[in-house]
């Protein structure tokens, strides 16, 4: 009598290719980088064309709309709907119930959503970034090491927004409260409300203009190198944050 045949194991690459196949499918992620991309394109566009502003009275000589790091890196908040889906996507109609049935080793679950969010977000960043911050800074002659540079900060910011926005969105298990939480935050910021900017400047949106060299105030600015491993931390932190939730909570 011939037994049964065993289901064979689910592998990690598997985990990352049904990651990646949920991220590359759904409509609403791809609309919203193409809207970070389209965006990205056309702040671009105007501050390759050396249209300037004046934002003061006194203001002698107008600035590009590169000078307005937040106008700039605005964009990334369309783009992070991206990790923010692949973290809480699951949560709606308990499907995460199925997923854990289908791979109850949740340390390769994490494992497996985790690089195939980061392979998607690869790919992403260098459409939305790479096209728009050529248009910047072919005119505005860096030099190929200058340019490579420029899209490299930018490149690490996008990357470690994601892996921020990622954990926030497992650990709540809602994508509109990850995305609500990292939008607020740089908006009561920018109120001047709280004048703590010994704090402020260690903030994810802080440190990432600090990386990008437009800092949003003097007094939040904080060196490159400092900057990056304060998004470090924070990537740290939420990706913990998110696993330990997935190891002990969900269910």
């Amino acid at each position: 009598m011939m037994s049964a045949a065993r289901p064979l194991p689910i592998r990690l690459r598997d985990i990352v290719a049904g990651e990646v196949t949920k991220l590359v499918t759904s409509p609403y992620t791809l609309i919203m980088v193409m809207v970070a991309t389209c965006a990205n394109l056309a702040l671009a566009v105007v501050a390759a064309s050396g249209v300037g502003f004046y934002t003061q009275p006194d203001q002698i000589e107008p600035v590009s709309v590169s000078s307005f790091g937040m106008v700039m890196f605005a964009p990334v908040y369309a783009f992070l709907a991206l990790p923010v889906y692949a973290a809480a996507g699951e949560y709606r109609g308990e499907q995460i119930r199925m997923t854990l049935l289908a791979v109850p080793n949740r340390r390769a679950l994490m494992a497996g959503k985790t690089a195939g969010m980061l392979a998607v977000v690869v790919v992403a960043t260098a459409i939305a970034v790479i096209p728009a911050r050529l248009i910047i800074d072919i005119p505005a002659d860096l030099g190929v090491s200058g340019a490579l540079l420029d899209i490299a900060r930018w490149a690490a910011v996008y990357l470690l927004m994601s892996a921020i926005a990622f954990g926030l969105a497992g650990l709540l298990r809602s994508a509109i409260a990850a995305i609500g939480i990292l939008i607020a935050v740089p908006v009561v910021v920018g109120t001047g409300i709280l004048q703590w900017p010994q704090v402020l400047r260690l903030l994810p949106d802080q440190a990432a203009l600090s990386l990008l060299g437009t800092p949003g105030y003097d007094v939040t600015a904080l060196p490159p190198a400092v900057a990056a491993a304060t998004l470090v931390i924070w990537a740290g932190l939420c990706l913990t944050a998110y696993a330990l939730a997935l190891w002990r909570r969900d269910t």
